[in-house]
């Protein structure tokens, strides 16, 4: 049986009012995540430092920007355990031009950097200019939202192979950040004509959604479905620290004994020469020790003979 005239004029009124995508998404359901098993690191840079290093094979090309891809590598190690998938992380800057890359898929194992373009919400570019300055987590709004996210099912709605985020990142966070009604306001990836990664002007926008060009939609979003996680931000949480530096005197990162020996070399232990300790006893020629041990104990038989001999 269909959907009845007064359900789809429910779904469509609701759609209106929560600033849905590019059309009607019957297909929304209720997040099952719970935002507060996730904590946003609050670290020192010596802190920062240690943990990142660990991450050094990533982005070989320095094609992330350095402040956001640290902010997710601190933001994936300190919540691994609650990542489904952790193949890949997604990194988006929207402070970029939107004929720039500013989609960043990287794979975790290999360290290799997948760019793309991608949209921002019409409400986030008012005046059309290919820049998102203004964010929300309101629904209605038409506005990207930053934060933190876990990507979700693939679902055909208006636009076909569609894939849903739970925003993870509640209001009032640093830098603006609040994306937890993503869900229920369908901030999708999903396909455009109007992202093409092959033009450097300016791309169309969307109601909020991070789109992506039809060529590589599906490739990217079948690797990363279920439990990605993915960063939307325009500025750094925390001042970078940068990959390791050979010379720091720690063996981090990258670094190995050939790459860098003054910090990774093993150091060289001089051996000591043996000590050689006087036990007391004979001496090597047979003789009584001249130790004052050895002194005691020849005096102490020669009384011992003596007093036998009486």
């Amino acid at each position: 049986m269909g959907l009845s005239t007064l359900s789809i004029g429910v779904a469509m009124a609701t759609c209106v009012l929560a600033g849905c995508t590019d059309g009607l998404d019957l297909a929304t359901t209720e997040s099952a995540i719970d935002i507060s098993a996730f904590v946003l690191p609050s670290l020192g840079e010596a802190e920062r430092a240690q943990i990142v290093h660990r991450y050094d094979h990533l982005d070989p090309t320095n094609l992330v920007p350095r402040g956001l891809l640290e902010d997710t590598i601190l933001f994936f190690d300190a919540n691994k355990a609650h990542v489904p998938k952790t193949e890949y992380f997604v990194v988006i800057d929207l402070s970029l031009f939107s004929g720039k890359d500013r989609f960043w898929l990287v794979d975790l194992t290999s360290g290799a950097v997948e760019p793309h373009h991608t949209s921002h919400g019409d409400g986030s570019d008012p005046d059309n200019d290919g820049y998102a300055t203004l964010f929300s987590n309101t629904s209605g709004s038409h506005m990207s939202s930053l934060g933190f996210y876990l990507t979700g099912e693939i679902y055909d709605g208006s636009h076909i192979h569609s894939m849903r985020l739970d925003g993870i990142t509640p209001d009032g966070s640093p830098n603006g950040m609040g994306n937890t009604n993503a869900r229920s306001r369908a901030i999708v990836v999903h396909e455009a004509s109007y992202v093409d990664d092959s033009n450097p002007a300016r791309n169309g926008r969307s109601n909020g959604c991070p789109a992506l060009d039809p060529s590589i939609e599906v490739g990217v979003v079948d690797r990363i479905h279920a439990g990605t996680l993915m960063y939307i931000d325009t500025k750094p949480l925390n001042t970078p620290v940068g990959r390791a530096t050979c010379g720091d005197a720690t063996c981090d990162g990258a670094e190995t004994a050939d790459s860098c020996a003054v910090d990774c070399a093993e150091p060289v232990i001089e051996e000591e020469p043996p000590v050689e300790i006087d036990e007391g006893g004979c001496s090597a020629a047979g003789g009584a020790s001249s130790s004052p041990a050895g002194l005691l104990l020849g005096l102490a038989l020669f009384g011992a003979r003596r007093r036998r001999r009486r």
